[in-house]
């Protein structure tokens, strides 16, 4: 694969630092612990970045080897314990930092969700007592900026990540059958990415999704993590994986229907697969995600099923499954090529269906391009 130039990453945010006039920005998320330092991190830790350009992290200690060993492209410095803000303030205060704006990742303005690795209100309150000469305030639009925009090495790890989601989602529609259960199916989705390459699963709504029947269309509900309830005929089942190469990410879900449909659900399958070809059709450079987020809404109600059709659209992919741009009314971002978005499309009737689209695609020069080649539509099994 393409190399990443992970000193180019330091030198945009700190020149993005200075223009600000911020002395530091600290970063606590998953997503740029992997960015800025290019090595599996899944425990506490910090980059910390100055305007002049001085960059380390801050890792717990008991991992920080494995770390070392596997090319973090950052200095470790490490810590025990609690000793995270500690060791923050120090490396700070130590870079001239302590007493000027200091960004921290707080949170994601118009997102509900919070990405792993946000400040916790305690580590807020021990950075603010350590640094009472320093103005603390949300620095994830600084990073995020800079993370929006994907390079040609980005593009091919999310496009190798798509291709094993591919995989994935072929071997779990292929293992659906009457009394196997979701749990199952999910261990199949599981190994066969593993298989073909994801060295990780994101996790946060547990891993690898697999709903059947009235677990899919539970009123909003964006989550199904696998059980063991038997599979049966005549219903919908949702599958969604989220396989990660390199450190970056697909999501793919697309539903399937093992059986046959009756009227009802018929007709919540023709809505929403109206919707999808509306959203697919509309994602454009130049276009603002809430224009993109109002004709996903319209299209809904176009179908006279609107109540059962959520107004969120999906959200950005890169080294987190929860970035930005978030495709929903709350965004102020405007679509642009080198954007990759996991285009969503959501529909939860109670007791008729269940159906969620997460579908990775690149923004193009003329529209997106899907790093898939899954159809997004309804996946039939007889």
């Amino acid at each position: 694969m393409q190399s990443i130039d992970f000193g180019a990453r330091v030198a945009a945010l700190a020149a993005r630092l200075a223009r600000e006039n911020v002395a530091a920005y600290v970063g606590t998320r998953q997503a740029v612990l992997h960015y800025l330092c290019g090595t599996f991190m899944p425990w506490r830790g910090a980059v910390v970045v100055t305007a002049d350009g001085d960059a380390a992290v801050v890792y717990w200690a008991m991992d920080s080897e494995r770390v070392i060993a596997e090319g973090c492209a950052l200095p470790v410095e490490t810590f025990i314990g609690s000793g995270l803000v500690e060791a923050i303030a120090t490396r700070l205060a130590a870079h001239g930092a302590e007493r000027g704006t200091i960004g921290l990742d707080l949170a994601h303005p118009g997102a509900a969700q919070i990405a792993p690795g946000m400040l916790t209100a305690g580590e807020h309150l021990d950075l603010a007592a350590r640094l009472p000469a320093a103005r603390l305030v949300n620095g994830v639009r600084w990073i995020d900026d800079l993370m929006l925009i994907k390079s040609p090495a980005e593009i091919e790890r999310l496009r190798r990540a798509g291709a094993v989601a591919d995989h994935g989602f072929r071997a779990g529609l292929a293992a659906i059958a009457t009394g196997v259960t979701e749990n199952h199916v999910a261990g199949v989705v599981e190994a066969a990415i593993r298989d073909h390459g994801s060295t990780w699963a994101w996790s946060v709504t547990g891993g690898t999704e697999v709903g059947a029947g009235e677990r899919t269309s539970f009123l909003r509900g964006v989550t199904q993590q696998s059980t063991d309830r038997p599979i049966g005929r005549d219903e919908f089942v949702v599958i969604d994986l989220h396989p990660m190469i390199d450190l970056y990410l697909s999501d793919l879900s697309v539903p399937v229907f093992f059986g046959t449909p009756n009227a009802a659900q018929e007709r919540a399958i023709a809505a929403w697969e109206d919707v999808v070809a509306t959203m697919l059709a509309g994602l454009k450079p130049g276009r603002t995600v809430r224009d993109c987020a109002a004709d996903g809404v319209a299209a809904f109600a176009r179908s006279g099923l609107g109540e059962f059709g959520l107004p969120l659209f999906g959200h950005g992919l890169g080294t987190c499954a929860r970035t930005r741009p978030f495709m929903n009314a709350g965004s102020d971002d405007v679509l642009a090529p080198g954007m990759v978005i996991a285009l969503g499309t959501h529909f939860y009737q109670p007791g008729v269906a269940g159906m969620r689209l997460e579908y990775p695609v690149l923004i193009g020069e003329h529209g997106a391009e899907p790093l898939v080649e899954t159809p997004a539509v309804v996946h039939r099994r007889a």
